[in-house]
């Protein structure tokens, strides 16, 4: 892919695009987005830290750190393009493309309430995060099936 193709593709929301060129983007970058949090789930523990046993610094929760920056800026930057890709079917679909919209902001909604339940002091139940996600998951299914499986 050239330049040119890709600042089409991913940083402009004008234009319009098909479905396999949409379905094989989507699960590309979908498929980061997972990656990448697999990964975190794996190094999130280094970031629990008691300092009265520990000591103030410590390489692994430092690194773990580090990978939350990276995560955090990758997620973002893909779910941009996502949104990008998407404004272009949903304008190919003769569909309004702020639609696009809908499945990149449920999914920060989730990433928001996961972070926002163990922090609540209990006001948030233990399962609102899991709402949150399948909220996001039934947006991704409407999403895929609408741009990238339902005929033209």
């Amino acid at each position: 892919m050239n330049r040119a193709e890709f600042r089409f593709l991913f940083r402009e929301s004008d234009g319009t695009v098909s479905a396999p060129v949409w379905r094989r983007w989507t699960l590309t970058l979908t498929g980061l987005c997972v990656s990448l949090a697999l990964i975190w789930a794996a190094v999130s523990p280094w970031t629990h830290r008691d300092l009265a046993a520990q000591g103030l610094f410590d390489i692994w929760a430092f690194l773990a750190f580090a990978y939350l920056l990276v995560y955090a800026a990758a997620v973002l930057l893909a779910q941009v393009s996502q949104y990008n890709l998407s404004a272009k079917r949903f304008r190919a679909r003769k569909v309004n493309p702020s639609w696009a919209a809908v499945w990149p902001l449920s999914l920060f909604a989730a990433g928001a309430a996961f972070w926002a339940q163990p922090n609540s002091f209990g006001l948030m139940p233990d399962f609102a995060p899991w709402l949150f996600l399948l909220a996001a998951a039934a947006a991704f299914a409407a999403q895929f099936y609408e741009l990238g499986l339902r005929r033209d």
